[in-house]
């Protein structure tokens, strides 16, 4: 059996010539783009220079093209030019990693989940709005950078909130611990791994503070060496818990952030600005992220979702999905929800942290 992993790789691409009368705007999208994202490398393209403007301008051209179609196919998100304008759509889903990785794993994800009869699931039910971002269990949002590390970004972010909300401390782990150290338990730190093994290991290892363990991958792409030298916080948590369908993360959501699994690698989360997504391809999971919260908003019901791309990106980091679709979710949402189980009394129904 194979293992979805989470991984980062890239591919090169041709892009069209961009016409004369569209020149002068893109070069002003273009100045734009490099004074608010040009200083980070990880954001260019393999084999792309900020040097070869033409290059640049044709990229921005098929985005801006890109840009227009998906606005027609989601008309309550907005997209626009951002941190990932400069990929082509190959490009994009190759960085965020559509792949497996072979191999005997250390722990293959259930098999029961390769025989669900996903359509006949329920629907995600009633529920009362929550958003974990508005209580003090939530971190600022990460940047897992030039990385395939999204997997222990989105352990790491459960575990702190599971452990804020039965301790009223909020921590920041270490995430690079997990990317440099788990390698040694059949994770591959840069080129991927699963979120629900990451959560066992956490509990089971301790964890080192971002302070004295800072994150490096992302600027160096290396998993980095192990080191055991820091202090490590110990939880009061039992191991990962599996949820199932949209039902279980929408019920599970009520006591806590949730590990997800989503298809990123694609046009709608490369240029996503804002609203709630109501269109996505959902054929292969590829990134791991953290639901924080459902609400609704004209009548539409969505899943509030924390990513691991940095600030700069979506709605200040977070991206709203369409909630009640069925099946596995919108852009696969519903597939692999984990989260670490709070031992002894139970959590609190709403975010009263």
């Amino acid at each position: 059996m194979q293992r979805i992993v989470f991984a980062s790789a890239i591919a090169a691409t041709a892009f069209a010539a961009v016409p004369a009368d569209q020149r002068e705007q893109l070069t002003a999208v273009m100045k734009t783009w490099v004074d608010e994202f040009g200083s980070d490398a990880s954001l260019l393209p393999h084999g792309a220079s900020l040097d070869n403007v033409d290059d640049i301008l044709s990229r921005l051209y098929a985005t801006q093209n890109t840009i227009a179609s998906l606005s027609k196919q989601n008309p309550d998100a907005k997209f626009g030019v951002g941190p990932f304008s400069l990929f082509s759509s190959a490009e994009f889903a190759e960085h965020v990693g559509k792949s497996f990785k072979h191999g005997a794993p250390k722990r293959v994800l259930r098999r029961e989940n390769d025989s669900v009869d996903w359509e006949s699931l329920p629907s995600s039910p009633a529920a009362s709005p929550v958003d974990w971002t508005q209580s003090k269990c939530v971190n600022q949002i990460k940047n897992q950078g030039n990385c395939g590390s999204c997997w222990a970004f989105s352990a790491a972010g459960v575990i702190e909130s599971a452990h804020c909300i039965a301790t009223g401390t909020l921590l920041d782990i270490a995430e690079q611990q997990a990317v440099s150290c788990e390698v040694e338990d059949g994770q591959g730190g840069c080129e991927g791994g699963w979120p629900a093994d990451s959560i066992d290991w956490m509990v089971k290892t301790g964890m080192c503070l971002t302070k004295d363990y800072p994150y490096t991958s992302g600027t160096t792409g290396q998993n980095g060496v192990c080191k055991t030298s820091c202090a490590k916080q110990t939880f009061n948590l039992d191991g990962s818990v599996e949820l199932k369908g949209e039902a279980g993360l929408t019920t599970g959501i009520q006591t806590q952030p949730i590990s997800v699994a989503v298809e990123a690698g694609n046009d709608v989360w490369q240029h996503y600005k804002g609203g709630v997504v109501s269109k996505c391809p959902g054929a292969q999971s590829d990134h791991a992220v953290i639901a924080v919260g459902i609400d609704s908003e004209n009548g539409k019901d969505y899943y509030k979702i924390r990513n691991s791309w940095g600030a700069k990106w979506g709605e200040a980091g977070y991206i709203r999905l369409q909630r009640g679709v069925g099946g596995k979710g919108m852009c696969n949402v519903g597939e692999y929800p984990y989260y670490p189980k709070i031992k002894g009394t139970p959590a609190p129904t709403k975010p009263a942290c």
